[in-house]
Parts: structure tokens; C-alpha cells; sequence
């Protein structure tokens, strides 16, 4: 008894299984558009598994979009469509670096606008503001359209021409159509936010919800809206994008009751934003692992305001990471927080929606303590 019990310790446990992606890809989903799946190819499911996770926020669908990707490059390693799914998909789990290569080996091989695409994305995310924008632009050379313009919108923004970005913006909307509601929505979702933060009318956003009626990044957006005017609905509209870091946080400034930290897996830069009044140390170690991804001006701010509630001297992060001109009303106001600068909370100020009601009341407070 004693030898075969030793025996059968020493013993070793057969690995797992490999998890075959094309029985994962093919079998049944309950999904908005699942019912068009049957008869589908593998890369087909991918992209339509794509749409569910942006139509809904659900990033079980890109888990799906993955598997299904996978399988149709069992099939086919040469299958374009599959190879810029599985690229994409790693830019939604955050594996920027990696999306990158892949998508420039693609770009260089092909010199598709889709590809292109792909590199500006991973570009952005990673800080690398003249790479995207050439990517961006190589792409409109070959194709313009809703996608390009609305990533050069962005490209814009990010460096801090509001004017340029609202053009793009404006072009992107103009050229979405009804029969893909999803882009469509977006762009008109991020038009009509960036005219919010600009103190204008907002009328595209429920234009987007006319399209999706329960599109999260429009019902956010509606929310946020709602919240800075004092207007209860916003409590429904946070709800109903479920339970993302973001919605949830801005929530619990209509109900204190919240539970934030049951989400903070959702986003970990989210969370560490959350964290840093609360646990900043914590918060710290969670964007060390984000900045090993990405390095754009959001993060490596959030890192610094991290940074200096925990004790540490983040200033020189702060005065690169906001000279590249963001327009972000958080990073502007983690900005002014950390280099202690009137005109940076201001700015953020000025934002109207842009800002959690808590995170104007720390505005306001630090520009009272500056002489």
C-alpha cells in the first residue's frame, strides 16, 4: 500500500487537453447576432464575434473572435481576414507590442488600409504618436472612410488639436450608413462627446442610440452628460452599460453605496486610477504592469498622480506625458494635480462632462490651495 501510494504520487498529471479553437469557434453563442452564425466560415464568426464584443461591451465575445480566428488560420495560415482578427483582438487584451509587429509585417506585405489600421492602433496605445499618424495616414491614401477618419480624430486629440479633431469627427459621422449601425454609432458617440466637452449640444449621441438602443459607449456617454447637469437618469444609463470600471465608478457619484472594487478586474488602469486616492501604492503596481504595454499620456499620467500620492516625486513623467497635448480631461487634471498648475485644472475644468462631480471637487480644492 505504502509503495504504490509513493508510486502514485511520483506520478505526474497528464497536461490538460488542448482546447481545439475551431470546436470553440463553431459551437452555439447566445449573442446579438448569433442567430446569422449558422453556415458561417471560421473567419466569418470571428468578425461577426468582433462586432458583438464592441456592440456590447462584452469582451467575452473578442475570447470567441480569437478562437475563431485561430481556427480559420489552422485552416489557411495565409487568410488575411483571420490574421487581422487575431491582430485586433490582441489590441482589445492589450498586447500592443505584439499586435504591432504583426500588423506592420501585414502592412509592409500588403500595404492594405486595414493593416494599416492595425499599426496606428497599437501605435497609439503604446505612445507612439508620429508612428500612428503615419500608419493612419497610409491608410487614408488607400481608403478613406469612417474607420480612418475617426482613428485621425483621435490621432488629434491626442495631441491637442481640438479643431483638427472635430473635423475628423465630423467626417467620420458624415459617412457612416445604416446598414453598419456599430461604426456608425461610434463615430456619431464620439462626435457628440467631443462637442459636449466643448459645452455644445449633443445631439449625435442619441442619434447613435436610435441605431443601438443600448450601445454602451453612447449610454455612457449620455450618462456622463447627465450626471455633470444633476440629472438622476444618468443612474439608468450607467446600469445599463454594466459593470466596466468606469460606469461603475460614475455610479457610485449618485450612489455612495457602490461597489466599485467588486469591478476593478475589469480594467486595470481603471482600477489603479480608482485606487490612487485610496491605495496608491497598489495603484502604482497596477499601472507598472499597464506601462509595460502601453506608454501613451493617459497612462503614464495616471502612473504619475499614482505615483505622487504614494510618496514618490513623478513630475518629470507629468511634464512629458502632457506635452505631447493631450486633450484628456482626466489627464489634464492628473497633470495639474501632480505639477500643481492652475492652468491645467482650468482646462480640465472647462470640460463640463469630462469630469466625475468627485474629481471637479479636487480640482477646485487644489486650485483653492495654490497661492
Amino acid at each position: 500500500m505504502g509503495f504504490v501510494h509513493l508510486i502514485a504520487c511520483a506520478v505526474e498529471p497528464a497536461p490538460p487537453a488542448p482546447v481545439d479553437p475551431c470546436a470553440v469557434a463553431l459551437a452555439p453563442a447566445a449573442g446579438p447576432l448569433s442567430a446569422g452564425a449558422a453556415g458561417l466560415s471560421p473567419v466569418e464568426i470571428a468578425e461577426l464575434r468582433i462586432r458583438e464584443a464592441r456592440m456590447t461591451g462584452d469582451a467575452g465575445f473578442y475570447s470567441l473572435a480569437e478562437a475563431a480566428a485561430a481556427c480559420a488560420l489552422r485552416r489557411d495560415p495565409a487568410d488575411a481576414r483571420a490574421a487581422r482578427a487575431r491582430v485586433y483582438v490582441k489590441t482589445q487584451f492589450h498586447e500592443f507590442g505584439a499586435a504591432e509587429l504583426e500588423a506592420r509585417a501585414m502592412a509592409e506585405r500588403t500595404g492594405g488600409w486595414q493593416d494599416w489600421l492595425l499599426v496606428g492602433d497599437a501605435a497609439m496605445e503604446q505612445g507612439k504618436l508620429d508612428a500612428a499618424r503615419a500608419a493612419y495616414e497610409a491608410g487614408l491614401q488607400q481608403r478613406p472612410g469612417l474607420q480612418l477618419y475617426d482613428r485621425m480624430g483621435f490621432y488629434w486629440w491626442s495631441v491637442g488639436d481640438a479643431e483638427l479633431a472635430l473635423q475628423y469627427a465630423e467626417a467620420a459621422s458624415s459617412a457612416g450608413s445604416p446598414s453598419d449601425p456599430e461604426p456608425w454609432a461610434w463615430a456619431l458617440t464620439r462626435l457628440g462627446w467631443l462637442h459636449a466637452l466643448a459645452g455644445q449640444p449633443a445631439p449625435e449621441i442619441e442619434l447613435a442610440l436610435a441605431l443601438l438602443p443600448d450601445y454602451p459607449p453612447a449610454r455612457f456617454a449620455r450618462g456622463r452628460i447627465r450626471l455633470a447637469a444633476g440629472d438622476p437618469g444618468a443612474a439608468a444609463d450607467f446600469r445599463a452599460v454594466g459593470a466596466t470600471v468606469e460606469a461603475t465608478r460614475a455610479l457610485a457619484e449618485i450612489e455612495p453605496g457602490t461597489d466599485v472594487a467588486a469591478v476593478l478586474s475589469q480594467d486595470p488602469r481603471g482600477a489603479a486610477i480608482w485606487l490612487a486616492d485610496r491605495d496608491p501604492r497598489r495603484a502604482v503596481a497596477l499601472l507598472d504592469q499597464e506601462r509595460a504595454a502601453r506608454e501613451d499620456a493617459q497612462t503614464l499620467l495616471a502612473w504619475a498622480y499614482a505615483s505622487e500620492r504614494a510618496g514618490a516625486d513623478a513630475t518629470d513623467v507629468a511634464r512629458a506625458a502632457i506635452a505631447t497635448g493631450t486633450l484628456e480631461p482626466r489627464a489634464l487634471l492628473h497633470a495639474g494635480l501632480v505639477l500643481r498648475e492652475r492652468a491645467l485644472l482650468a482646462r480640465a475644468l472647462a470640460t463640463g462632462p469630462g469630469l466625475l462631480p468627485s474629481e471637479r471637487a479636487a480640482a477646485l480644492s487644489a486650485m483653492a490651495a495654490l497661492p
